[in-house]
């Protein structure tokens, strides 16, 4: 009978409760204590008609079920041990157990489910098992749970330590902390390289990231239900007027920015066509653009450099076919020796005072920083096979030259660079956007990178992107800021505004430049300034005779004020001037022009 009873606990629930009521009942006696519960039973009664009539579940329930114990207990107290007491106390029970069976059945039903499911999917255990002893650390509190604990052990082979801070959406998205046991192949840095393996292995909707945690065995599991980054990123301002700071290109699921660090570094920029690669280029040079210690020059052979003639304004160069660019690629050569050389000597007298060498050309200290960004790397290769030799070896010296190269293409493979070499390895910073196919990501992430989740072929958005750079050697998706043609021409045109260098770079030597690409200098030899209306120079020297401040806003197409303030810098630098009936003609000195 014990083992009879302790197997039947919970359906045995109700008939002890009512039973207990009785036998209190029975053990009263007297007419005051059976008239207070029957007042107290129509009280509840009373309580559970008025429930139903506002329509309170929780008021009806409660009422009714005071009811009932209290009409059972008042009965026991008025009639004692007798056939009204045992009528009492069976409608008391059958009508409890009319509420508790089907709640009861609910949740065994749910519980065998559970069990049924778990059998099936790891095959028959011994029915004496209970499932956390058969499974033991692979049932959570809830169907995620479950589903990460045992994902996690068929990635790893172990058991996570504890699942923490569980926190569920209102759209369905959840996410949690996991304690990882101690493993160096089940680090945490490790296992965010895996996320696409895991969410495999757990089998549920949304989208799965992993992030490192706080601690050192800490992985931050989050599954969205939702994308993030469906919205398009209008472009910013940040304020960076240097390139030695990194640059903000655009933000991830989380709203936390990504920044790119492009000084000293070479970047590759890949993707297919229409998914958003051109519009990484065109904010890079946006940011590029507003920094004082940088000097553009473009490669864009496609007819029409559609893609990089918008920006030929703002460019000391923009080279449109295959001679032009052979013509700024030997430019660059020597221009590194030239710096070389400049380097060699500060390192000389470096020593000779007791510092140590100079072994980087610091922008803003030695000079300004050199960008050549080049649109579609395939097709200059395609021209000119002969320049994917110097190409690769500029990649190779002119670093630490604080000449820095960005190139987009849609497939980097060995043939992009002339099919003997392979200079992807020259790129510290790679960004892809969507890949046509599968197979593209080794070449732009290297061997094996599908593995560890660089799949830039599973990105649905113009402007997502991945990237690998020093600072971030984890996959993760990003979306880059929109950089419109509005905006690009509102960003040419910053060119003419009122801007101005608070730090002029000086000129360390007056060695030639290659004709093509020579500085533009004033009459009394210095060169002409990013805040020195430089556009508008050049054209004021091409008018032989001179200009009138009128004349020159006529044909620069610029207001009659910036004119003004832009000659009366220019005769700052020897530039001369004579009337003209009622005006000032300002003109060049002869050996000027």
């Amino acid at each position: 009978m014990g083992h009879w009873i302790t197997r039947r606990r919970y359906e045995l629930a109700p008939a002890g409760g009512t039973t207990a009521l009785t036998v209190l009942g029975l053990a009263q006696d007297g007419i005051g204590p059976a008239l207070a519960y029957g007042t107290l039973a129509a009280g509840s009664g009373a309580a559970a008609i008025l429930g139903l009539k506002h329509k309170s579940p929780a008021v009806t329930h409660v009422g009714a079920a005071g009811f009932l114990a209290l009409a059972d207990i008042t009965t026991a107290v008025a009639a004692g041990m007798s056939w009204p007491t045992i009528t009492a106390w069976a409608l008391s029970t059958g009508a409890a157990y009319g509420v508790y069976g089907p709640w009861l059945a609910t949740q065994r039903n749910a519980r065998m489910k559970l069990h049924v499911d778990t059998v099936k999917a790891k095959g028959a255990v011994p029915s004496a098992i209970g499932l956390e002893a058969a499974d033991p650390g692979l049932t959570g509190a809830s169907p995620e749970e479950t589903a990460l604990r045992r994902g996690f052990h068929a990635l790893t082979g172990h058991v996570p330590l504890a699942v923490q801070a569980f926190h569920r959406g209102p759209d369905g998205s959840w996410s949690c902390l996991l304690k990882t046991p101690p493993g160096r192949n089940i680090a945490p840095a490790a296992l965010v390289k895996r996320a696409s393996q895991l969410q495999a292995n757990m089998g549920v909707p949304g989208r799965l990231t992993l992030a490192e945690g706080p601690d050192a065995n800490d992985l931050i599991v989050k599954v969205a239900m939702s994308d993030a980054l469906a919205e398009t990123l209008e472009v910013t301002d940040t304020g960076v007027t240097t390139c030695r700071e990194p640059v903000l290109l655009g933000r991830d699921e989380d709203g936390q920015g990504f920044e790119l660090r492009l000084l000293y570094r070479h970047t590759l920029v890949a993707g297919a066509s229409d998914w958003g690669k051109s519009g990484i280029v065109n904010l890079i040079l946006k940011r590029l653009n507003r920094c004082d210690d940088v000097d553009l020059y473009g490669i864009d052979m496609k007819p029409g450099a559609p893609e990089l003639g918008p920006w030929a304004g703002r460019m000391k160069a923009l080279a449109r076919n295959a001679e032009q660019a052979r013509g700024l690629l030997e430019w660059i050569r020597g221009e590194c020796d030239r710096r070389g050389a400049i380097l060699a000597e500060l390192s000389r007298k470096a020593m000779a005072e007791g510092r140590g060498p100079v072994r980087k050309w610091v922008p803003g200290e030695h000079g300004n920083a050199i960008f050549v960004v080049t649109d579609e790397l395939a097709e200059l290769v395609r021209q000119d096979k002969e320049l994917a030799e110097l190409y690769e070896s500029l990649l190779a010296i002119a670093r630490f030259l604080a000449i820095q190269f960005v190139s987009a293409t849609q497939q980097p493979s060995r043939k992009v660079f002339g099919g003997s070499t392979d200079a992807r390895g020259n790129y510290a910073n790679r960004i892809s956007t969507r890949a046509g196919e599968a197979g593209h990501a080794p070449f732009i992430f290297g061997s094996g990178c599908q593995s560890k989740g660089w799949r830039p072929e599973a990105l649905d958005l113009p402007g997502k992107f991945l990237a690998q750079t020093p600072e971030h050697d984890t996959p993760r998706v990003y979306r880059a800021e929109y950089v419109s043609d509005t905006d690009i021409a509102a960003e040419v045109g910053f060119y003419y505004s009122d801007v101005r260098d608070t730090e002029p770079q000086p000129v360390l030597t007056d060695e030639p430049w290659v004709e093509a690409f020579a500085p533009l200098r004033f009459p009394d030899g210095s060169q002409v300034g990013k805040d020195q209306w430089p556009d508008l120079y050049r054209a004021f020297a091409g008018m032989g005779g001179g200009a009138t401040k009128k004349e020159l806003a006529q044909a620069c197409q610029v207001s009659r004020d910036t004119a003004m303030r832009a000659i009366e810098e220019w005769t700052r630098h020897g530039v001369q001037q004579r009337r003209d009936g009622r005006a000032l003609r300002y003109y060049l000195p002869e050996e000027a022009r």
